[in-house]
Order: C-alpha cells, then sequence, then structure tokens
C-alpha cells in the first residue's frame, strides 16, 4: 500500500550523511515513494551521499526545475525538510523563493501539505533572533517542527548520531488505521 508521494528536502547539514541508511528506509518501508530535493549546498557538500540517495532510490536526487533529469517530479503528499540548516530555515520563513527547493517549498505550504521540518543548526545561528522568529513562522503555517534532543549542536558536535528521523515521520505519516485504502 502506497501512502503516495513524499518530498524529502535537504541542505548543506553533516545529518544529510544519514538520509540513505537511515530515513529512506524507514520511509518506504512505510509505502512512501520518495523523491529527494537538494539544495545546492548540499550536492557541493555532500556528492558521495547524493550518489548514495540515487542509488536506493533508483532516481537522481533533484536540485532544479529542469526537466535533464528525465522524468516530471509528481506533486508531493507530504514534505519533510530535513536536516535543515539555518539559511533554508529563514529564507523559506522569510517568503524567499530564490532556489529550486525554496520555490517548491512555498509551493507546497500555499497547497496545504503536511510538512515537518527538522532543523540542524549550530547553537552560534541558533542564537540568532532572526532563527527562533523563523521556527515561529513555520509552526504558525502549520508545519511540524521536530528539535532534536542535541539540537541546536556545537560547532563540531557529531549531533547527527540522535537526529530524530522516526520522529519527523512519524509527523507526516498517518496512523495505520487512518491510511488511505487501509483498515485499522
Amino acid at each position: 500500500m502506497s501512502l503516495g508521494v513524499l518530498y524529502v528536502v535537504v541542505t548543506g547539514a553533516g545529518a544529510v550523511r544519514q538520509i540513505p541508511s537511515r530515513l529512506l528506509p524507514l520511509a518506504t518501508e512505510r509505502g512512501w515513494d520518495v523523491h529527494v530535493l537538494a539544495t545546492d549546498q548540499a550536492v557541493r557538500s555532500f556528492p558521495e551521499t547524493m550518489q548514495q540517495i540515487a542509488e536506493v532510490l533508483g532516481r537522481p536526487v533533484r536540485t532544479d526545475f529542469h526537466t535533464t533529469v528525465g522524468y516530471s517530479l509528481p506533486d508531493p503528499d507530504a514534505v519533510i525538510v530535513a536536516p535543515a540548516t539555518y539559511n533554508t530555515i529563514t529564507k523559506w520563513a522569510l517568503g524567499i523563493a530564490d532556489t529550486y527547493v525554496l520555490t517548491r517549498l512555498a509551493e507546497q505550504v500555499g497547497r496545504n501539505v503536511p510538512i515537518a521540518a527538522g532543523p540542524y543548526v549550530n547553537a552560534n545561528f541558533a542564537g540568532h533572533p532572526t532563527y527562533r522568529g523563523s521556527l515561529t513562522i513555520l509552526k504558525e503555517w502549520g508545519v511540524n517542527v521536530v528539535v532534536g534532543p542535541s539540537e541546536p549542536h556545537e560547532s563540531g558536535d557529531d549531533a547527527a548520531d540522535d537526529f530524530p528521523w522516526e520522529e519527523i515521520l512519524d509527523t507526516v505519516t498517518p496512523p495505520p488505521r487512518t491510511r488511505r485504502g487501509g483498515q485499522g
């Protein structure tokens, strides 16, 4: 049984290395048809991870609007933005749509698609008033913001070990009794 299309939006944060081994297996086991969209920084910083994601999914990671990858991206039934950097969170909350990823996020907020965000932010950036305000705005829009136990993290810390992948996925996955076509 398919739950539908899940966009996983990844940014240039260290926890992205766990997407192929932790998030993708969880999402596909639950029945999601996963499509990964990545920021330019994620692609530049983690090329090996982007390749691993493509291998796990059997399709390329999307980085732009062009159909050079050979298929059109279907509309999502849910979106996960994780790991989400300071830059992505603050620009998204300000409504800035100057990149492929931010444009797609703005569009999905406007469509009222269920969205979960998992910040992975250095404590210095998290201390900036814009960041706190941005999280508040996203929550007001209905975005489920899931902050892990080690967030924000200190520069150089590997807080990704306890990144809350399952909790993030839980916020966009309906319980078994309410899934489309399912019986409780």
